[in-house]
């Protein structure tokens, strides 16, 4: 079954994923850990929660890349000769193709995605719509919150001012410097207000 949960900024997606993928392998099943290669945020090949957890990802899949092939590579390094239980981290950034591909493989494994659903403005990743069209289970990761405590809905890009940046390449990596992403409630990032 393919699953996708998805969640904003600073909802603990990943903490999510790196738990639920700990407690996998704690029983013993066989597990692999993916990153898109676009998420360098630490690391090419670390899977990282701000709240503090992380991980070295099994696989760290580039956009031209099979995910079939790269689990039966990662298998066939580790002496086996089943598919694992895959958990994949920033699912926003896959390409369609690969939503597709794992949409398949997930007739008769358990692949669990989580990413964001929506950019900084509003659209959807081609990731994350292929995902919300081919995921059989779909769920919000609770917990984001806006700075005025209502749900936070909307992921936003600010600057290091503050200022919502409205416009831009729809892939920016946060560097927590010159720019960051935080979860807004839909009003206040209709109004552009990141902060009291």
């Amino acid at each position: 079954m393919l699953h996708f949960s998805y969640g904003v900024m600073g909802s603990s997606k990943s903490a999510m994923l790196l738990m639920q993928h700990y407690n996998h392998a704690r029983l013993g099943h066989y597990v692999a850990l993916i990153k898109p290669s676009i998420d360098t945020r630490i690391d090419s090949s670390t899977v990282y929660s701000r709240a503090g957890l992380h991980a070295q990802a099994d696989i760290v899949l580039y956009p031209d890349q099979s995910v079939y092939e790269q689990l039966m590579w990662l298998s066939a390094r580790n002496g086996r000769n089943d598919l694992p239980y895959v958990f994949i981290d920033e699912a926003q950034f896959l390409t369609e193709k690969q939503v597709e591909e794992i949409a398949d493989l997930a007739l008769n494994e358990e692949i669990y995605c989580f990413g964001l659903k929506t950019d900084f403005m509003g659209n959807f990743f081609p990731g994350s719509a292929a995902l919300m069209r081919l995921a059989e289970d779909i769920s919000e990761v609770p917990g984001g919150l806006c700075w005025c405590g209502a749900k936070a809905t909307m992921n936003t890009r600010i600057d290091s001012a503050g200022n919502v940046l409205r416009t831009g390449d729809q892939i920016l990596i946060d560097n927590q410097q010159e720019i960051r992403y935080i979860g807004l409630c839909y009003r206040h990032w209709k109004m552009g207000k990141s902060h009291v």
